[in-house]
């Protein structure tokens, strides 16, 4: 983990740094200081300590109105400055602490509107942000803000069923219960060995619905808004080339899934250079 503040979403070789690389340079500080705001959220979510987890989340919401304010302290909300005067929706950062509230309190889901919404909060919100990011100077259309929040919700379905076993462990059920309920499963047993009879349909569904959602996102956008938006379309193509390698049909599966260093490279070099302005 590198000890600079600003880089802690965006690690050498994670999916989020290879995004950023192939991002319009002066949108770079903008994406590293989102996801590392991103990581920091997420992480003060899961510390060991509940009352820790409360207090630093509490300091983030305060932090988020200074940066409201034009005031901000701490070196990553500092760096989203530029992003505050430009005059994106800052508030929407908001949004990302209801999803670490939301993941602390472990509530479930009833339906597939619950997912989306915090699917939204925890991604959405962010890429609605990187969107901003990347259209600047001018303001982000209405296409790139629908790309930005479906590209979200893809993120986070994505991390959801390769994180499934760990999330489950620690008592976050990110499936919809009326669906598991549908297909005859006890949420309490979806770390059965061997799985539950009906889980790998419920997870097959999620990952046909996730691979459809992925195939679309670049029909939103115009070939200008495809450059513009390369990096939130570079992180798309590495999320479902991590999706083909997540296995549904046993369950939650204890290996988490992940993508080789040349696969990584390739699949966003081979995306950006698609989506680079040519002469």
């Amino acid at each position: 983990m590198t000890d600079d503040p600003l880089q802690r979403g965006t690690p050498p070789g994670s999916l989020r740094y290879f995004a950023v690389l192939y991002a319009p340079e002066p949108a770079r500080p903008l994406l590293e200081a989102l996801y590392a705001f991103e990581a920091e959220i997420r992480d003060t979510a899961r510390a060991t300590s509940h009352d820790v987890s409360h207090t630093r989340l509490q300091w983030w919401r305060g932090e988020v109105d200074r940066l409201l304010a034009g005031r901000p302290e701490h070196p990553v909300t500092r760096g989203l400055l530029p992003l505050r005067e430009a005059g994106a929706d800052i508030a929407l950062l908001h949004e990302v602490m209801v999803a670490a509230d939301i993941d602390m309190a472990r509530i479930a889901l009833n339906d597939a509107d619950e997912v989306a919404a915090l699917a939204f909060r925890a991604s959405g919100s962010v890429q609605s942000l990187a969107a901003a990011a990347s259209s600047q100077p001018r303001v982000a259309s209405t296409a790139e803000l629908d790309f930005a929040r479906r590209l979200g919700d893809a993120i986070a379905g994505v991390e959801s069923l390769r994180d499934l076993h760990t999330e489950v462990a620690a008592g976050r059920i990110r499936l919809p219960l009326d669906q598991l309920e549908q297909a005859g499963v006890d949420p309490a047993r979806l770390l059965d060995e061997p799985p539950p009879s009906g889980l790998a349909g419920v997870l097959r569904r999620e990952k046909e619905r996730l691979q459809r959602q992925f195939a679309a996102l670049e029909t939103l956008l115009n070939k200008d808004e495809r450059i513009v938006q390369r990096q939130g379309l570079v992180l798309a193509a590495l999320h479902s080339r991590l999706l083909d390698r997540i296995d549904t049909t046993r369950g939650a599966a204890r290996a988490r899934a992940e993508l080789s260093p040349w696969s990584k490279l390739w699949t966003s070099w081979r995306t950006a250079v698609q989506y680079t302005r040519t002469p």
